[in-house]
């Protein structure tokens, strides 16, 4: 399958790491330039969309974070080949991903998206799924998890998020992975697992690679979760019963919650 990087013009550091990575694994990429969202404000071509997204107002940062991913979803769409996968320019991979890459028989058929990356946050997860070399397994997402710093899409997924996102209002990730958003309810989405990619501001600290933080941080409101809101002693309280409600929950739809481990 092809893998398209998306990389900005002014970070050659992080191309040359990536095409590094890649080189070292045998692998071969197309450089997808990202939308610049800088320079969309001064061309004039920053255009506030006329209604708000379910998650925040979108910034020039976020826009073109977006149009880029849709350039590569645009690719996929046209090329030969029936997968494509796409990643970010400040990911680090797991072992294996020369293996997973260099063929898509391993996919599910009814697979649009194959979700290679975690965030570490809770995610439900079927408790089934199909069992993958070096001890990895393929399960249907059926939650909320967002980052799309590495994904693999099919070609037909390709189309429909092109046609989905021709007026879009959320961020490329929510857009793509948080079912109160657009593309969800379209998308038969899978989770590797352990995942196999993760952004470098997850890493940990100390490994870290020096200067390669998310550029979007700065645009991305912190978004107080459930737990947030409440007041720390009544968290304290009501945590073991919400722990048990999730787990119940979650064992009598077939499911299971989960932090995605990286490998």
């Amino acid at each position: 399958m092809n893998i398209y990087l998306i990389n900005l013009d002014r970070s050659p550091d992080r191309l040359q790491r990536m095409a590094t990575i890649f080189s070292d694994l045998g692998l071969d990429f197309t450089r997808m330039p990202a939308v610049d969202g800088a320079k969309l404000i001064a061309e004039g071509k920053l255009h506030r969309p006329e209604r708000a997204g379910q998650i925040y107002q979108l910034g020039p940062g976020e826009t073109g974070c977006f149009l880029s991913h849709r350039a590569c979803w645009e690719a996929i769409a046209n090329a030969e080949q029936n997968h494509g996968a796409v990643f970010e320019d400040d990911v680090h991979f797991g072992s294996g991903l020369a293996e997973l890459l260099s063929n898509d028989a391993w996919i599910p058929g009814d697979a649009d998206v194959v979700k290679l990356e975690t965030t570490r946050v809770h995610a439900l997860l079927d408790r089934t799924g199909n069992k993958l070399a070096l001890g990895r397994s393929l399960k249907r997402l059926r939650s909320t998890h967002t980052g799309a710093s590495g994904y693999i899409l099919s070609k037909s997924a390709a189309r429909k998020l092109i046609a989905l996102s021709e007026d879009f209002v959320d961020p490329v990730d929510q857009f793509m992975f948080n079912p109160a958003c657009t593309a969800w309810a379209d998308l038969t989405i899978y989770q590797l697992t352990p995942a196999i990619c993760i952004q470098d501001m997850l890493v940990g600290a100390g490994s870290q690679v020096v200067g390669f933080q998310s550029t979007l941080e700065d645009e991305r409101p912190e978004l107080k979760s459930q737990k947030e809101r409440l007041s720390k002693p009544l968290r304290e309280i009501t945590r073991p019963l919400r722990q048990a409600w999730m787990f119940l929950n979650s064992r009598l739809r077939g499911l299971e919650r989960i932090r995605v481990p990286f490998s």
